[in-house]
């Protein structure tokens, strides 16, 4: 009995002295989290400094409702993504309902285009009375996205007839001076002195980065139109296949001038192609007045 005795008194001495060793403030369990985490800015572009800012609220609940010390926050973000700055804030104390907010710039290079990275944000604190700290870590997601910066220029409007009922070209390069291909490019002209009806686009297709391309097309003007100089608008867009609901567009202005078609009236033919050379320069004549077509 005595040995007994001396063994249960033994166990529970170790037992006690175990307890008395365990840290008062262990890793909370996910059910006991404290801090809600909010990101902005998840989504970088490529070759840029992006501004992220992490927001974290300590939320009243029936386990979190004493102040918190000594409170760390730290961003940790994986290569080949690159977080500027030290990536740690310190707070001396955390009351509950209290949310604080951290900013900062995250670079992102262009090879890490397309691909998604997580990161995390780690928050280290003790309460009131604790020696040891708690930590509670929350998984974050960057995504990578290019870039794409369309420019028109060079845009020239050339006719050898602008006059109501003529037509014209427009010509002009486009450049892409992003750093990802853009797909679906359309440069499209619009003006009121357009002909209703006719084809105002043309159809580019995918534009790489930093290589010129050009274009022209033909446009037709309506043929009741006054004279008068008109607005003349050159517009393109193209997508991000990634993202195809955010296109890219720019566009360039200029203006044409419509006159009236200059005709010179048959006031004297020359007999040397007799009746015949007559018909022609009388048709002519009237071509010009009803058409609009200069003769010559």
């Amino acid at each position: 009995m005595n040995n007994l005795a001396g063994l249960r008194y033994g166990t529970i001495l170790v037992v006690a002295t175990l307890l008395l060793l365990m840290p008062i403030g262990t890793v909370q369990g996910a059910s006991s989290t404290y801090f809600a985490v909010t990101v902005t800015g998840q989504t970088l572009t490529a070759g840029f400094n992006n501004n992220v800012t992490v927001a974290v609220a300590y939320a009243m609940s029936a386990y979190s409702s004493a102040s918190l010390y000594d409170v760390d926050l730290a961003v940790s973000i994986p290569s080949p993504l690159q977080l500027l700055g030290d990536g740690h804030w310190h707070y001396d104390s955390i009351v509950p309902g209290q949310s604080v907010a951290v900013s900062f710039e995250i670079y992102a290079a262009t090879g890490a285009i397309g691909d998604s990275y997580d990161g995390s944000v780690t928050l280290t604190y003790r309460e009131l009375g604790d020696i040891s700290y708690t930590e509670e870590t929350h998984s974050v997601t960057f995504s990578v996205h290019g870039w794409i910066n369309l420019k028109l220029y060079g845009i020239q409007i050339t006719s050898t007839a602008a006059v109501p009922g003529g037509n014209a070209t427009v010509s002009g390069n486009l450049l892409n001076s992003g750093n990802i291909a853009a797909y679906n490019a359309t440069v499209t002209v619009e003006s009121e002195a357009i002909a209703q009806g006719t084809t105002a686009y043309v159809f580019l297709g995918e534009v790489d980065t930093n290589i010129a391309r050009p274009f022209s097309l033909v446009i037709h003007f309506g043929k009741n139109l006054p004279v008068g100089t008109y607005t003349v608008v050159v517009k393109v867009s193209a997508i991000d296949t990634e993202r195809p609901s955010s296109p890219y567009i720019d566009q360039q202005q200029s203006q044409i001038e419509l006159k009236n078609a200059t005709v010179q009236p048959p006031t004297q033919f020359q007999r040397t192609g007799g009746v015949t050379s007559e018909i022609f320069g009388i048709l002519r004549y009237l071509l010009g007045l009803f058409f609009g077509l200069s003769s010559g």
